[in-house]
């Protein structure tokens, strides 16, 4: 008898149409962290990651894949200081001024009807 072993990481899919853009989401839940790629392609893009630092009220974040100023960055941020956990965040979507508000607002949304997709809530 072989007894099943509980999964370690666990994902999560998701889309939408924003402005006329079906873009895509995927979670990826870590143990102490989570993943977010969000794309109109299937392609990685950018990679950055943010986590909560007791030194200042912004998460403390990194470019680690792609261009210095990447709006996948500033989601990453926001995420960690939400959730209070480390968050990679990487994406393919063609970025406006207006788009990325509603993108935020489409993980946002997700993370507060399944937050267990994204972290184990404490």
């Amino acid at each position: 008898m072989s007894s099943m072993i509980e999964p370690q990481l666990k994902y999560h899919v998701f889309s939408d149409k924003i402005m006329d853009t079906v873009v895509n989401f995927q979670v990826l839940k870590l143990k102490d962290s989570f993943y977010v790629w969000m794309g109109s392609s299937n392609k990685l893009g950018n990679v950055t990651v943010a986590m909560p630092t007791k030194f200042s009220s912004v998460p403390s974040g990194s470019v680690l894949l792609g261009p210095s100023d990447s709006h996948c960055l500033t989601i990453a941020q926001r995420l960690a200081k939400k959730t209070g956990r480390q968050v990679f965040v990487s994406g393919t979507v063609d970025y406006n001024q207006l788009m990325l508000p509603l993108i935020e607002k489409r993980i946002g949304q997700e993370l507060q009807n399944f937050p267990e997709k994204f972290h184990d809530p404490s």
